[in-house]
């Protein structure tokens, strides 16, 4: 019936307003659904944050970008992650503090910068531990990386959910290129502030300077320190090859970032919830590592062909036989002998 009928009175006023009660209820009926979902999304049960130290273009971000999407998909909106990039909820030792407290949610990051409150936060520090990509991947996905996985959480409160990174580290200079490790010797060489790592570069004969990383690039340009170690997208991005254009091919690192979850947090959360978590950090954890791969070749190439940065390769030979001691007195130390030798072992 529609309201110029009923206007007329072409129905008696009882059968007009049950028809016009009977359309109002079947409209709402199959409107409820919706409106009860949408309801649900627009107020998540958790809001829970998580926080990286570069810029939105970067692969962790979008690999955070594609953790939120997937989490608060698969929950029906009841899991709402908010990202914090570019350093905004402070460095990286300070929000790995944060995670550990319960203070913060999530956070992607050097895991040298926990060191301080945990050494065993160090190890993935170890120079020439992997011996190219495939070796670090099934390390990491296997029974190593569970192994370490269950060992900090033991320690520090803090569950780490996927391994990301991948990327090669090299040694930046600004003055000249480094060709061998004879280069290396009075280099002041700026550093996380990671006692593993201060005594590795020592062992090649470097003056190792631990500076924050925002203050690096200041850092290499005032003259304060002659190079830097990083991976390319770090170095594209944050322009450090401006100061310092000379890049030699140590490859002494396959980059573990670890994504860090509080455990407090974790707990919080109902079994179902947890999975979910769980399930799409391991879908996170590989779209990063493929977008990181992508994101480093792109970015050398740039640097090479758009600000003709200098790459050379170098005889690794002499820098694994300096720091070999170093490597084997810190796993030691650390009760992590057993762990290292699991590793060189996965094949």
């Amino acid at each position: 019936m529609t309201l110029p009928e009923f206007a007329k009175g072409s129905l008696p006023l009882h059968m007009a307003s049950l028809s016009l009660i009977a359309a109002c209820g079947a409209a709402l009926l199959l409107a409820s659904p919706t409106a009860a979902i949408a309801q649900q999304k627009a107020a998540p049960l958790f809001t829970l944050r998580t926080a990286h130290y570069f810029k939105e273009d970067h692969p962790w971000h979008k690999g955070l970008a594609f953790f939120a999407k997937k989490v608060n998909d698969d929950s029906n909106g009841r899991i709402q992650i908010d990202i914090f990039s570019g350093g905004i909820l402070g460095s990286e030792a300070q929000t790995m503090q944060l995670v550990k407290d319960g203070s913060l949610d999530f956070v992607v990051s050097d895991p040298s910068a926990g060191a301080p409150f945990a050494k065993e936060l160090d190890f993935f520090a170890l120079p020439f531990m992997f011996h190219d990509y495939a070796h670090w991947q099934k390390s990491l996905d296997g029974a190593p990386g569970k192994r370490y996985a269950a060992l900090i959480e033991d320690k520090t409160g803090m569950k780490i959910i996927g391994y990301w990174g991948g990327s090669s580290r090299n040694v930046l200079s600004t003055k000249k290129p480094i060709l061998s490790m004879a280069d290396m010797k009075g280099m002041r060489l700026r550093l996380i502030s990671s006692p593993l790592k201060v005594n590795v570069w020592k062992a090649v004969g470097a003056v190792p300077t631990p500076i924050a990383f925002m203050e690096t690039y200041l850092a290499m340009k005032s003259g304060v320190v002659d190079g830097m170690e990083n991976e390319s997208v770090a170095v594209r991005d944050m322009k450090f090859y401006e100061p310092a254009p000379y890049i030699a091919r140590t490859e002494h690192e396959f980059t573990v970032r670890p994504m860090f979850m509080s455990k407090k947090t974790f707990d919080k959360l109902p079994p179902d919830l947890q999975q979910i978590v769980l399930k799409d950090a391991e879908e996170a954890t590989v779209f990063e590592r493929k977008a990181e791969l992508e994101a480093g070749v792109a970015a050398e190439a740039e640097m090479q062909n758009k600000f003709n940065v200098k790459f050379n390769t170098i005889d690794k030979e002499p820098f694994k036989a300096a720091t070999k001691p170093v490597i084997v007195d810190f796993a030691k130390s650390m009760g992590l002998t057993e762990l290292l030798t699991s590793i060189d072992e996965v094949k």
